[in-house]
This record gives structure tokens, C-alpha cells and sequence, in this order.
């Protein structure tokens, strides 16, 4: 039984954004901020994590950006973007992601 009513200050396009996404999923926010809470109470925590990069992360990032702009300005390939996904997904370390942009310029 739902008796408690929690009042949340949003940005406008941001409430009205996810509104949107959710009513394509078929759910209203209501509906939506209560699975949240589910989620926080079943794992003792925020359900995604919530962290800082470390500097040596930074410093990949910009790194790797960097192999990226090598390609002289001209547009990422879509074999670049997958490698990009793959290494921003965590699925392959920061080395491997250099090494394969390198052999795609």
C-alpha cells in the first residue's frame, strides 16, 4: 500500500525528457522512481555506480582521444566507434583500445 508522498525538485526538460523515454517503455515516472527504490533497498545501495574518474583515468580518456584525432580531423570510423564502445563499455582495457586505433589510422 503506497502511503507516502516524496516531493523532488527537477529540471523541466529533464522531467519532461524522461517522461517521454518512460512513457515509450510503457511507464509513468511514478511507476519508474518506485522500481528505483526497490533497487536501492534490495542492494543496499544506489543501483549504479556513482564515482569520480581517478586522474590516471582522466589523462586515458584525453589519451585516447588523442589516437582518436589522429585521424586528421576526418570522421571516426565505425570500426574506431566500436573499438571506442568496447573500451568505454570497460569490455577492453585502455592499451588494447590505443593498439587497435593505431592499426586503423
Amino acid at each position: 500500500m503506497k502511503n507516502s508522498v516524496v516531493h523532488v525538485r527537477v529540471n523541466d526538460q529533464l522531467k519532461n525528457n524522461v517522461e517521454t523515454i518512460l512513457e515509450e517503455l510503457g511507464l509513468s515516472l511514478s511507476f519508474a522512481i518506485n522500481m528505483y527504490l526497490k533497487q536501492i533497498e534490495a542492494k543496499r545501495g544506489i543501483p549504479f555506480d556513482v564515482v569520480l574518474e581517478t586522474e590516471e583515468k582522466t589523462r586515458e580518456i584525453k589519451s585516447l582521444a588523442k589516437a582518436i584525432n589522429l585521424s586528421g580531423g576526418k570522421e571516426v570510423s565505425k570500426y574506431a566507434n566500436k573499438i571506442i564502445n568496447l573500451y568505454a563499455e570497460g569490455i577492453i582495457d585502455y592499451e588494447t583500445a590505443v593498439f587497435a586505433l593505431g592499426r586503423n589510422i
